[in-house]
């Protein structure tokens, strides 16, 4: 193409040049300033007819010349350029014209895009399966989570969330000078091999490591039962830092009976103040007898009995998948609610209620008569309650009541 544009270019200044050239024969050699004569110069003159005619004739023969130069040199212009091949191509109509071969074009009859909607919409409706599925079995792991975290609250108290995460950094920080040690070992022990010495003895864990990470169990085998098992808590106490280790990062947060909530960084202190009749002796996870957890687990069985049996805002579908995740009619603004919101609000809506039950289960264990009761004071009416992990707010009238209740 630009091959052509530059043929065509040239033709066109080459027949400009000549054109100008013969019109500066015609003129006198001096095109840009033609001759003008004035009225007095005029004048004519009788001029034979021959002679006249002479200069006419000689100007028609150079006209034609002229003009047979030019039209050789545009079409010699216009044969210089290629004409470009337009080529249509399209996957719908057959009739098009293209220069593929009848194997190269990729049709679709009205059977096979019929196909291929049904297939996507199969395929649509495979994925929003599994997703509902994953909803519904998500719900159901955060259900059973909040559970266990209550009930592990009533039988060993609520988890110290600060002390565990300083703990865990501790281990960290610990495990790397394991992780060096034992590398400097086998060096020493493959330089003395290679030297013919004897091996060097092992040295001392610094610490114990954690086995490396098993596969997840498949979600058909989570636990959703919602008790308390103690032994991963009892497993995670062995994988601890040495006393004697000293963290570059700073000193141990105070003991849990010395400290309220955390607080921001650059405030001092970093903690609030205690909050009054909070108990910090809870048992270890796994120290209380096998017989009161079955207590405990049994209130919390009823509440959960009790909870199953009201009336829902949105009932749950019990056959299989029917219904999961579907839209339903929200209380307010037609929001839709999902099953994943029904169970988030079947764990959380009675939370305290769960704790209260259960707790009510916990303090029986506790020896306490009624005349001693009625002749506590409120301190010690508070102390006897949040020992047994219940609410410890309210008057007088009401904790006493309360403790009653409980016994």
């Amino acid at each position: 193409m630009d091959a052509s544009k530059h043929g065509r270019t040239a033709g066109l200044c080459g027949a400009a040049g000549l054109a100008t050239v013969w019109m500066r024969s015609q003129t006198g050699g001096d095109l840009m300033r033609p001759a003008f004569a004035s009225p007095l110069q005029l004048q004519v003159s009788p001029v034979p007819q021959a002679q006249s005619l002479a200069p006419q004739s000689s100007l028609t023969a150079s006209s034609k010349t002229m003009a047979v130069a030019v039209a050789a040199v545009v079409a010699g212009s216009q044969g210089a350029r290629r004409k470009a091949t337009r080529r249509l191509a399209t996957v719908v109509e057959a009739e098009t014209t293209t220069d593929l071969a009848p194997w190269e074009i990729d049709e679709e009859t009205e059977e096979e895009r019929q196909d291929r909607y049904t297939r996507e919409a199969d395929e649509m409706k495979l994925k929003w399966d599994a997703r509902r599925l994953e909803e519904r079995q998500s719900a159901q792991r955060r259900q059973a989570q909040s559970q266990r975290e209550q009930e592990r609250a009533c039988l060993y108290g609520p988890r110290d969330l600060v002390m565990e995460a300083y703990e865990a950094r501790m281990y960290e920080e610990a495990r790397v000078i394991e992780v060096r040690r034992r590398q400097r070992e086998v060096y020493e022990r493959i330089k003395a091999s290679k030297e013919g010495k004897a091996l060097p003895p092992k040295g001392k864990p610094y610490v114990e490591l954690k086995p490396p990470p098993k596969m997840p169990p498949p979600p058909e085998k989570f636990n959703v039962t919602g008790h308390y098992d103690p032994e991963p808590d009892i497993e995670a106490k062995k994988y601890k830092a040495p006393a004697s280790y000293v963290s570059p990062t700073g000193p141990a947060p105070p003991p849990r009976s010395e400290r309220g909530n955390p607080r921001a960084a650059w405030e001092t202190p970093l903690y609030d103040p205690p909050r009054r009749g909070g108990n910090a002796n809870w048992p270890e996870p796994g120290s209380l007898p096998a017989s009161t957890v079955p207590s405990v687990r049994a209130g919390i069985e009823k509440h959960r009995a009790e909870h199953a049996a009201k009336p829902r805002r949105f009932p749950v579908p019990d056959d299989g998948m029917a219904g999961i995740g579907a839209p339903r009619p929200g209380p307010h603004s037609g929001a839709q609610v999902t099953e994943d919101t029904v169970a988030e609000d079947d764990g959380d809506d009675d939370e305290d209620d769960v704790l209260e039950e259960a707790s009510g289960a916990a303090a029986s264990i506790l020896n306490f008569k009624k005349d001693e009761v009625e002749a506590m004071t409120v301190p010690e009416l508070k102390a006897a309650l949040t020992e047994a992990g219940m609410p410890a707010t309210g008057k007088k009238a009401d904790l006493r009541d309360r403790l009653l209740a409980a016994i």
